[in-house]
Order: C-alpha cells, then sequence, then structure tokens
C-alpha cells in the first residue's frame, strides 16, 4: 500500500484548489505535531490555520509576476501523527518524504513542530544540503532528558551527515556555542542581517548552494521577529522582517522540498505570514 495512502487523510486545501497527483509539481501535506513542545503548546494547529490564512490572500506576486493558482499543487492532506511518539511520526514523515522523493515531486510541509523537518530530511537523504531559517540553533545534545526534540533536531541531522546552513540565528545555549566553534559552523546571525543588509546571507546561500545539487529550505516561523509573527512556539526578540526573509529567500535554487513550521493557532498574523512566504516561494522556485 501507498505511504501517501496509509499516513495521510485530507484536510482543507492550500489556496483553496488543488490538481491531481500524478499532473502536480509540487505536493503538499502538513504535519500537526507538537509532542516536544516546551513553550507555547499550539503548533499542532499550524496546518489548519496556514491552509485557512492562504484562501485569504491574492496569488498574484507583485516580486516575481507570477500567479501561485498557475502552479501545480496537490495538497495531500495531513500525517496521522503518533501522539506522544515523535519517533514514529518522523518515521511516518520520512517514508511519505521518501516516495514524494521517488516520484519527482517538490514536497512542501505545514508543521507541527521544527522537529518533524527531521524526518523529512532523512526523506530526501542526507545528501541534500539545507538551509535553516531560525531564531535558534536547536544544536543541544539532548533538552529536557529528550534525544529528539525541537531543541534537538539539528544536531541529529549533524550526526546524521547532513550539511547544514542557518540564517537568522539569535539565540543559543553555551552548549551549542562551544559546538559550533569546534565545527566552524556555517550560520549568519539576524544581527548581520540587520546591520549589513542581506548580502552575507545571499553569498552563504550561493556558496552553499554551489557545492550541493539538491537543497532543501526549512522555515521556523520564529526566525521572523515576533512583531510581525507572535504566534510561534518559541518567539524571540530581535529577529527578520517578512520582506528581509523573503528577499533571502528569492536567492535559493535547486530547491527539492521546503517546510514552514511553528505556526501556533493563537492569532492569525502568523499563519498570513507564513502563507505569504509559501505563496512566493511557489512563485519563486524553479520546477525544472
Amino acid at each position: 500500500m501507498s505511504y501517501k495512502n496509509l499516513y495521510l487523510y485530507p484536510q482543507n486545501i492550500f489556496l483553496g484548489q488543488t490538481t491531481s497527483y500524478e499532473e502536480a509539481d509540487f505536493a503538499l501535506f502538513g504535519v500537526p505535531f507538537d509532542g516536544t513542545c516546551t513553550f507555547l503548546p499550539g503548533a499542532r494547529f499550524g496546518p489548519t490555520v496556514i491552509r485557512e490564512a492562504s484562501c485569504n490572500l491574492e496569488s498574484f506576486s507583485l516580486r516575481s509576476f507570477r500567479d501561485a493558482e498557475d502552479v501545480k499543487i496537490c495538497d495531500l492532506g495531513d500525517v496521522a501523527v503518533v501522539l506522544g511518539d515523535v519517533n514514529q511520526t518522523l518515521d511516518r514523515v520520512e517514508k511519505v518524504v521518501g516516495e514524494l522523493k521517488q516520484d519527482g515531486k517538490k514536497g512542501i510541509i505545514l508543521g507541527g513542530e521544527h522537529t518533524i523537518t527531521l524526518g523529512a530530511i532523512r526523506g530526501f537523504g542526507r545528501d541534500v544540503g539545507v538551509i535553516d531559517f531560525d531564531a535558534h540553533m536547536d544544536l543541544r545534545s539532548e533538552y529536557l532528558d529528550q534525544k529528539i526534540s525541537h531543541a534537538t533536531l539539528m544536531r541529529r541531522a549533524v550526526e546524521e551527515g547532513v550539511e547544514i546552513l542557518q540564517i537568522g540565528v539569535r539565540s543559543i545555549c553555551k552548549e551549542e556555542y562551544e559546538f559550533i566553534s569546534q565545527k566552524k559552523w556555517n550560520y549568519v546571525t539576524a544581527l548581520e542581517v540587520e546591520r549589513e543588509g542581506i548580502k552575507k546571507a545571499v553569498d552563504k546561500i550561493k556558496e552553499f548552494q554551489s557545492r550541493k545539487d539538491r537543497i532543501y529550505l526549512t522555515i521556523d516561523m520564529d526566525v521572523i521577529d515576533p512583531a510581525y509573527a507572535p504566534d510561534v512556539g518559541n518567539p524571540e526578540p530581535c529577529g527578520l522582517t517578512p520582506s528581509q526573509l523573503i528577499d533571502i529567500l528569492e536567492n535559493c535554487d535547486k530547491v527539492v522540498g521546503f517546510d514552514v513550521v511553528e505556526v501556533t493557532h493563537g492569532g492569525r498574523i502568523t499563519a498570513l505570514v507564513a502563507a505569504k512566504i509559501i505563496l512566493e516561494l511557489l512563485c519563486t522556485i524553479k520546477v525544472r
């Protein structure tokens, strides 16, 4: 049996329309999981509120002069997550993504907490280059006795041989700082973007992409300043603006998939920003 049929169930449709899986260039699904949340809960409602927000935005982009409604997207619904079991949930995400990869589809994943990204990375393969837009580095060895959580997923990815570039970081613990100091870590802080503009981030992205055949983007919505995106699991002041983030994203190439995670069910502001980011990416990413 197909993993898409086994693990996914229909929900509201992104942009209010969908095409057949066979004809689609992009396959979208949600992962309503926040089982390792340690601060503000509700990311499990992220896929629902992002879809709702998407239906209330105009689909035409004045950046690319393309219409997202012309992009062939199949909304597959949501993964049937295993409540309280992060490992089984990640396994399901990995298997679904692996099937999308096999079928030549670009994946779009709506979180859900950031931990779900680990399943997506595994599904696309360890050789995929990951560009992580996040306020936090998520490089702890463990957090609250958990080896796999929203605070450790990038550490697990590194241990599995994945190369990562992080953009927009501004929150770090001593353990993480010692880790990146030993690794000569590849990152750009939000402060650097604020003081110097987006050039350093764009240059880092272009250099990173030159060494990779495939790129996966993961966008933790807390990378954006809480003035614009307050409804996230772990808000952190002094972040990027939505325009800064989209300006940077326009320089991403070789993209095989992306996720937008950590949107909670608080207000609708963050969901609207998340939906806008997805719309702009859909109009920017090269299909072939």
